[in-house]
């Protein structure tokens, strides 16, 4: 039997560790090999990055995601959505105007997203259009418009399917109050079977999809904006369609114009924004034709515009809820002007007014192209919650011995440290979601549609 070893082999053992050369490269090539782990896993950085002249909009795109994120995970600590002081029990410092703008500027987020999408969509047709071939548009509008759909919908199906399956383990749907599961697995799956028929089939959704209205998904309120986003595409492809042959600038501008503001007056929001995206693609391309565009520093008058237009978008998408009925009738500190003037029977989305910052730098950043890279952020994190982060929540509470009815300093420390161990695999998950649903999904559409169109000519 061996005895214990003494105070003087362990310092013995410690100063020979010390003496010896390899022993700190090998600890950092072990601590390197943890962190490449790491960033394999959340696929940051992603391989074969490399910057566009539209990477921006990717950037914009992803930090839209992100504030979703934010406001859907900040209701896990505070109430954000009614504005300060709209009743004796709205006081928190992060309900003011401005400030709350960090945190429930989720529903302005899907505005921007929409205006993204119609830019993106349009602006390579838009592009053969000023080029005077209008005749290309067509099939281009067409296998866009097949792939589309695709692209939209097979990740909300398949993540419904997930959350499906966690309902047989007593996981209820996100955001989804009154969920009663059904008493059998085969029961439960057709019960999918007939929510996704819903959420994709345009003969249950068209009416209200096409207006702007959603229709909460029983097993994922989030993916309510799919169906909108389905039919905004569609309606910017329409668009197209119409007015290939118009290669005068003017008249085709014009169209789009009057079709956006009639959009924004009947309340059709999404489709308002969609369009307002194709002309805002328009006349970048119209600057980028111009060539006696000046390439110097920005005038102090514009730079004074501009930071305005921020200024104004940045309050505009803290504005309260106006879905509720209190968010129509009770006080709005900072906002009764604004409420004032939105028509009470104008049915759209209450943060559908939206001013394109140009902070191309901004956005360009790595940390914003990587943000885009794992928009599918919007899409997993409710489930997130609802798997983990509220356990979580009570576990850290619990053992701070922290009281959540009393928002002190402890709590608010606790909120930042289970932001910081909640964001990790959720952005790790949406990154595995971004390589193994979305990508196969794009090319999956582009399969199909190669494949339709070989077995359409041989049938010629």
């Amino acid at each position: 039997m061996s005895s214990p070893p003494t105070r003087s082999s362990t310092d013995e053992k410690r100063s020979s560790m010390i003496s010896d050369p390899n022993s700190g490269q090998r600890i950092a090539r072990v601590n390197h090999r943890v962190l490449s782990l790491i960033l394999c896993f959340i696929r940051y950085p992603s391989p074969g990055f490399r910057l566009r002249l539209t990477s921006w909009l990717d950037g914009v795109r992803g930090v839209a995601a992100l504030a979703v994120y934010l406001f859907h995970a900040m209701g896990c600590w505070a109430s954000v959505v009614p504005a300060w002081r709209a009743d004796d029990a709205q006081t928190s410092l992060l309900q003011l105007p401005l400030v709350r703008t960090f945190f429930v500027a989720g529903g302005g987020a899907v505005s921007v997203f929409f205006v993204l999408s119609g830019y993106v969509l349009t602006q390579r047709c838009l592009r053969l259009i000023r080029a005077g071939s209008g005749h290309a548009v067509y099939p281009t509008v067409a296998s866009s418009a097949f792939r589309r759909g695709f692209r939209l919908y097979l990740p909300p199906i398949l993540l419904t399917f997930c959350e499906m399956l966690m309902t047989r383990l007593g996981f209820p749907p996100p955001l989804n109050f009154s969920f009663v599961a059904e008493p059998t697995f085969l029961g439960q799956f057709w019960d999918w079977l007939v929510e996704t028929n819903r959420l994709v089939n345009p003969l249950y959704n068209f009416r209200r999809a096409i207006h702007g209205s959603v229709t909460h998904p029983k097993y994922d309120a989030v993916i309510s904006t799919i169906p909108v986003e389905f039919y905004g595409s569609m309606a910017c492809y329409i668009l197209l369609s119409i007015l290939a042959p118009v290669s005068s600038t003017g008249p085709r501008m014009g169209f789009v114009a009057v079709f956006c503001v009639l959009s924004m007056a009947f309340g059709y929001w999404n489709i308002f924004c969609f369009t307002a995206g194709m002309f805002v693609a328009d006349i970048n391309l119209g600057q980028e034709d111009n060539t006696v565009i000046k390439t110097g520093p920005p005038r102090p008058k514009r730079t004074l515009l501009w930071t305005l237009a921020i200024a104004i978008s940045f309050y505009l998408a803290g504005f309260p809820t106006l879905v509720y009925e209190e968010g129509r009738t009770k006080p709005m500190p900072g906002f009764e002007t604004l409420r004032a003037l939105i028509p009470g029977g104008l049915n759209m989305h209450p943060r559908a007014l939206l001013v394109l910052p140009r902070l191309r730098a901004v956005f360009d950043t790595y940390i914003c192209q990587y943000l885009a890279k794992i928009s599918s952020l919007y899409l997993v994190h409710e489930f997130c919650i609802v798997l983990f982060s509220l356990r979580l929540q009570g576990f850290l509470l619990r053992v701070a011995d922290v009281d959540s009815q009393h928002k002190g300093l402890g709590y608010w420390i606790i909120c930042l440290l289970w932001f910081a161990l909640f964001t990790m695999p959720v952005f790790a998950l949406a990154a595995q979601v971004e390589r193994w649903v979305d990508v196969p999904s794009v090319k999956f559409a582009k399969w199909l549609e190669e494949r339709s169109l070989r077995m359409y000519r041989s049938l010629r």
